[in-house]
This record gives C-alpha cells, sequence and structure tokens, in this order.
C-alpha cells in the first residue's frame, strides 16, 4: 500500500504541468521506439549482466536471455502506462528470483542486476529521446520506484526460498549419508537424490571425514558456504558419530585447505580415496573412517587412506588375525632389539648391511637378530610371507 502511494504522489508531482493524456502519450512513443528494439536490446542486457557479474555463468544462457527479456518489457511497459509493476508481473520476478536462487546465484548479484537493466535502459531511453527533456526527466522517479519494488521482491524471494531449499537440502543430505553408510549405493534412491544434489552419479566421488564431536550446528553453515565457492560440488553433514564431506570435481587439496581452516588448529581429518561412482562414494566415506580412526587420542591433522591403506584395512579384523599375530607380538614384547632389526631389514633394502648402517652394528649382528626372531615367533623375516606377518604384528599390536 506504502508503494502505490508512493508511485502516486511521485507521478503527481512530476507531471504537474503536462495533461495526463499528453504526458502518457510522450512516455508511450519514447518506451515505444525500445520496445520494438527489445529482442536486440534484451541480448544486450543479458551480455552486459554476464560480462559485469561472473556469477551468473551459473545460469543457462537460454534461460537468462527469455527472463531478461521479460523484465525489461515489465519495466517498458510500465513507465509506458505511467503505472507500478502489476501483482502478476511481481509474480514473475518472483518466479525467476526463486530460479536464481536455485543456480545458486548470491542474492546482491541479483538485485545487481536489475541495477544494470535499469542502467542501460535508462542509456537507451536517453539517446531515444526525441529532444524533449522532460519527457525524459518525468522517468527519472518511476525508475527508481520500479527498482524498489523489484529489489523488494527479489530479496523476499530469496528469503523463502532460502529457508525452504537449506530444509530440503538438509534432508536429501541426510538421507544420502544414510544410504551410503548402510550400503545402499546401488538403491535408485540414491542416484535420484545425488542428481538433485548436484552430483553426477557415475563420476568421480572423495570423502572426508571428521570426528562430530568437534563440529557444531553452527559451524556447518559456514562450511557450507565455503563449499559452494570451490567449484564443482561438494556437500557436507553430520551423521552420527562424524561429519562427511563428499566431494566431486574439486581438487583434494581445496577441500581439505578449506575444512582444515573452518575447523581450526585442533581439526582432525581422514580423506578416503578418488573412486568411481556411488558404489565408488560409500567406500570413499569407508576409506575416510579407517584413516581417521588411526589417528592417536587428542590428535590432529590430515589422514590419508593412502597412506595408511594397509593397516585402515586391517582395523575391525584383529579378533580374526589375532591367532596370526599372538606369538611375534610376544616374542617383540619381550625382545625390542629383535623386532628393531626386522623393522631396519624391512626398511633399507631387505640388506643386512643397510639395516647394520641404521642400527650401528655388523652385518653379522643383524643377521643373528633376525635368525633369533625366526627361532622364536617361527616367521623367516627374508621371505615374502614371513616379513609381512612380522611387520603387521608390530603395526597391529594394540598394546
Amino acid at each position: 500500500m506504502l508503494e502505490k502511494m508512493r508511485w502516486r504522489v511521485l507521478m503527481t508531482l512530476v507531471t504537474d504541468d503536462l495533461p495526463s493524456v499528453d504526458r502518457l502519450d510522450k512516455l508511450g512513443r519514447l518506451c515505444g521506439v525500445l520496445t520494438d528494439r527489445i529482442d536486440e536490446i534484451s541480448e544486450m542486457l543479458t551480455e552486459r549482466i554476464r560480462t559485469e557479474i561472473p556469477s551468473y555463468a551459473q545460469m543457462p544462457r537460454e534461460e537468462h536471455d527469455r527472463t531478461v527479456r521479460a523484465t525489461a518489457q515489465t519495466l517498458l511497459s510500465s513507465l509506458a502506462a505511467g503505472e507500478e509493476p502489476a501483482a502478476d508481473q511481481l509474480r514473475e520476478i518472483q518466479l525467476a528470483s526463486r530460479r536464481r536462487s536455485y543456480y545458486g546465484l548470491p542474492v546482491y548479484d541479483v538485485l545487481a542486476a536489475f541495477h544494470v537493466v535499469a542502467r542501460e535502459l535508462w542509456e537507451q531511453l536517453r539517446h531515444a529521446h526525441d529532444g524533449d527533456e522532460g519527457a525524459l526527466i518525468e522517468l527519472v522517479g518511476p525508475i527508481w520506484l520500479w527498482i524498489q519494488a523489484m529489489s523488494s521482491v527479489v530479496v523476499d524471494a530469496y528469503i523463502e526460498e532460502a529457508g525452504a531449499r537449506h530444509s530440503y537440502e538438509a534432508g536429501l543430505r541426510q538421507r544420502l549419508f544414510e544410504l551410503l553408510r548402510g550400503g545402499g549405493a546401488t538403491d535408485e534412491q540414491v542416484r535420484e537424490i545425488a542428481r538433485e544434489l548436484g552430483f553426477d552419479p557415475s563420476g568421480r566421488f572423495q570423502a572426508l571425514c571428521a570426528p562430530a564431536g568437534a563440529w557444531s550446528q553452527g559451524q556447518l553453515d559456514p562450511l557450507h558456504r565455503a563449499a559452494r565457492q570451490l567449484g564443482g560440488t561438494v556437500q557436507c553433514g553430520l551423521h552420527g558419530a562424524v561429519l562427511i564431506v563428499l566431494a566431486q570435481n574439486v581438487p583434494t587439496a581445496k577441500v581439505v585447505s578449506r575444512v582444515s581452516q573452518l575447523g581450526g588448529s585442533g581439526a582432525l581429518l581422514g580423506v578416503g580415496l578418488l573412486r568411481e561412482g556411488l558404489v565408488g562414494a560409500e567406500m570413499s566415506i569407508g576409506d575416510a573412517e579407517r584413516a581417521l580412526r588411526l589417528a592417536p587420542g587428542g590428535g590432529s591433522g590430515v589422514i590419508r587412506f593412502e597412506d595408511v591403506w594397509l593397516q585402515a584395512s586391517l582395523t575391525g579384523a584383529e579378533q580374526r588375525l589375532e591367532p596370526l599375530f599372538t606369538r611375534a607380538r610376544q616374542v617383540a614384547r619381550e625382545n625390542p632389539i629383535l623386532v628393531d632389526a626386522v623393522r631396519a631389514f624391512s626398511r633399507c633394502g631387505f640388506t643386512l648391511s643397510g639395516a647394520a648402517t641404521e642400527l650401528g652394528v655388523h652385518p653379522n649382528t643383524v643377521g643373528y637378530r633376525l635368525a633369533r626372531w625366526q627361532d622364536l615367533t617361527g616367521l623367516d623375516p627374508r621371505t615374502l610371507p614371513g616379513l609381512l606377518r612380522s611387520v603387521l604384528a608390530d603395526l597391529t599390536d594394540p598394546g
């Protein structure tokens, strides 16, 4: 109601010296010159917006052309008739704004685009007028009120859409992570949810996991905003005891860096392998969780599955594998110099001389210790099976 009153008062103030019919006729002719060239002008407006506001590259060109043309026509017809935007015109602006929100365009960029349209149309009107400066001046106030009306609709649409979309996407993310962590990667529902969240179901996925206790719900909003700036597709959310970050078409270093920054100096991250398809997404989440379990208590930093794959793969299999390692672990605890010799032998190219140099002893001493290890454990570290069991007994020793 207030906008209607302001519109009428302004139109009255700027037109006191002209008869109403004469005024509308002059404005109509001036706006009509541009309306006759609407295809050319709207194409120019679209190009100018996409040049000045890079985020519009996220929006399909065809749709952008169509909505810019409709907006320009709405403005010109309103100015020509001396009327405020009609309710149906405002609804069209509202729908167009929601679509821009869907494509991830910031609200301030959408508002800036309206200013570009108004500015460029004003320039076109200025060049098109036939020498009657009065008719041109009369358009200043209405154009400004039109921008205000459009801006108000855009902001309202964004507030409404952002709240609804935020809740909807949060539900989709929770369902996606629930299905992927529950072995449902081949379910058709997973493919539909993945597509709706912006993923290519057949593309490559990489997951990061962090302890959920280190992340509050309030930290997720900055993380979501940061994720949208990385390019590609990144979705993150708390699920059970972990924070899950699932990324596609984004360099790993960028994701790790951004999550680490927001997590603070004590941030702990497990990083899964880059894997194909939704089954790969499920496995990458598992990779990241397994890597995370290897972190020492109170530890921080980044643990990559590719660096700890052997230990991480054995995690959870301790009870099944225990009989293979019991004797070797007992010997290692009672004879640390023997297990040191096995470690040095495995690190130094499986040569006695290399291990001896590392330990600062004679090669014969290393040979004696390896033989003694074999006598006590039954495992020959100079064979691949014996060396693997010897090393794994040491690496997986919970003591």
